[in-house]
């Protein structure tokens, strides 16, 4: 199994840590690799998965990502999810 599958995987299981750690070398924001890019995507919603917002906030100052996701994460929190 490579590490998309084992990533999908622990995914599914919910098994957030185990997932995080196996996209995140192959993640890179605003990569010309359209795979690493979605990589990127797939990272930071694995994050608010964990609710690992700590982090989400350290990488929302220079990601617009990462605060695209951050502020949703936040809206969807306030309205009672």
């Amino acid at each position: 199994m490579n590490w998309f599958e084992q990533a999908s995987a622990a995914e599914a299981s919910g098994d957030w840590d185990l997932a995080i750690t196996l996209v995140s070398p192959y993640a890179e924001c605003f990569s010309a690799d359209h795979h690493r890019h979605h990589n990127h995507l797939w990272h930071l919603d694995l994050l608010v998965l964990a609710q690992r917002f700590d982090e989400l906030t350290e990488l929302a100052r220079t990601d617009p990502h990462a605060r695209r996701r951050l502020n949703r994460a936040l809206r969807d929190q306030a309205g009672g999810d």
